[in-house]
C-alpha cells in the first residue's frame, strides 16, 4: 500500500492495519475504461493482492482491447442496452443482447437506479413518456428477461440506493417512485426468470433492511450479493454489528467482495486516495474490531457522521467473501 499517502492523509490506525486474510482477492465489481484508466486501477488493485477483477464494458472493442492489455485478468461482464427498449424500440436492445452473446458474454449488467428518472425527459426521448414510467418490471423489458433466462445468464443488478439518498435526493416520490417499490420489482425478477443467476449490487441495495434480504436468500437460490460501495457497507453494517455478523455466518457463501470502482472516474476523491480509501475502509470493516473510526471518505448524505465499526469476520468466511464465492459464481 502506498505507505506515504496513508502516513499523510489517513488516521493512524491505517498505518499500522495488517491483513487478517492474506489470500487472493476477487475484486467482484468494478467498471472498466481506457487502457491507461485501467492500469492505474489495477496498480492499487495489486496493492490490496487483488488476482481476479470482475469487470463491466461497454461494448466489444473495449473488452478486446483490455484482454490484449491485461490478459486472463477480468471476467467480463457488458453493459446491457435497455434505453431503445424503454423508448419502444425493444428489437434494438434485443440486438445487442444477441450481439453480446455472439461476442462471447455471458454476463451482463443492468443499472436501474431512480436516477434514471433524470435521463428521460421530453427532450431527448420525442415520444410521450413520464419519468416515472421507468421501471424494471416494464412490459416493454419483458422479452430481454425472458432471453436472459433463456441463455441463463448471469446479471449484475443495480435496483436501488440508500435509504437517506431516497430522504434527501429523491423527492417527490412521484417522480422517482419509492424504494419499496423498486425492491418489490427485484423480488419479482427473481421470482420470474429463475434461471438468471442475479448478483444483487451493493446488497441487493438492502444492507438497511437485512432482514428482508436474509429472507430473500432463504427464497431464491439464484440470488447473491456483492458488497459494493464502501461508504454505503460501513455507514449501516457499523450500526448493527451483532446482526451483521449472524447475517454473514448464515450466508457466508453467497457473498462476494466488490468495490464499484469506476477507473478513470474523476468526480470523486482524487487518486490514489479514491482506492486506498476504499480499500482500507473495506479492510478495516471487515478484518478488525475497531470502533468508531473515522471514516476517511466525504459521507454528505450522513452529514459526515459515518464511522468505522469492524466486524473482524473469521477467516473462514472472510476466504469465500473475497475469493471463493465470486470464483464460484463466474466460474474463474
Amino acid at each position: 500500500m502506498d505507505t506515504d499517502y496513508v502516513r499523510n492523509n489517513m488516521d493512524p490506525f491505517f498505518q499500522s492495519i495488517e491483513r487478517k486474510y492474506t489470500g487472493p482477492v476477487f475484486d467482484a465489481h468494478t467498471h472498466l475504461g481506457k487502457v491507461e484508466d485501467v492500469a492505474t486501477m489495477i496498480k492499487y488493485e495489486n496493492q490490496f493482492n487483488v488476482k481476479k477483477i470482475f469487470g463491466i464494458v461497454r461494448d466489444t472493442r473495449n473488452r478486446d482491447e483490455l484482454e490484449e492489455a491485461f490478459p486472463n485478468l477480468f471476467v467480463y461482464s457488458i453493459f446491457l442496452s435497455i434505453r431503445e427498449a424503454l423508448q419502444g424500440d425493444i428489437n434494438a436492445s434485443m440486438n445487442f443482447l444477441e450481439q453480446a452473446k455472439k461476442d462471447g458474454f455471458k454476463i451482463g449488467k443492468l443499472w436501474f437506479a431512480p436516477r434514471w428518472a433524470n435521463y428521460f425527459t421530453r427532450d431527448n426521448l420525442n415520444v410521450k413518456f413520464r419519468p416515472q414510467d421507468v421501471h424494471l418490471n416494464d412490459p416493454k423489458l419483458e422479452p430481454i428477461f425472458q432471453r436472459l433466462n433463456e441463455l441463463k445468464f448471469t446479471l449484475l443488478l443495480h435496483v436501488s440506493d440508500p435509504d437517506l439518498i431516497y430522504k434527501k435526493n429523491y423527492q417527490p416520490a412521484s417522480k422517482y417512485g419509492t424504494k419499496e417499490d423498486h425492491i418489490n420489482a427485484l423480488k419479482n425478477i427473481l421470482e420470474w426468470f429463475p434461471n438468471v443467476t442475479i448478483v444483487g449490487a451493493h446488497m441487493a441495495s438492502l444492507p438497511e433492511n437485512l432482514n428482508l434480504l436474509d429472507n430473500w436468500l432463504d427464497t431464491y437460490p439464484n440470488l447473491y450479493v456483492d458488497t459494493g460501495s464502501a461508504k454505503w457497507m460501513v455507514r449501516e453494517f457499523g450500526t448493527k454489528i451483532d446482526e451483521t455478523l449472524a447475517f454473514f455466518d448464515k450466508h457466508q457463501d453467497r457473498i462476494l467482495f466488490g468495490t464499484d470502482f469506476v477507473a478513470g472516474r474523476g468526480d470523486r476523491e482524487p487518486i490514489p486516495g479514491y482506492y486506498i480509501n476504499r480499500f482500507l475502509s473495506f479492510q478495516a470493516l471487515f478484518e478488525t474490531n475497531v470502533r468508531n473510526l473515522a471514516f476517511p471518505i466525504p459521507d454528505p448524505e450522513n452529514d459526515n457522521k459515518t464511522k468505522i465499526n469492524g466486524l473482524d469476520l473469521p477467516k473462514n468466511i472472510l476466504q469465500k467473501l473475497y475469493w471463493k464465492n465470486a470464483c464460484k459464481v463466474y466460474n474463474s
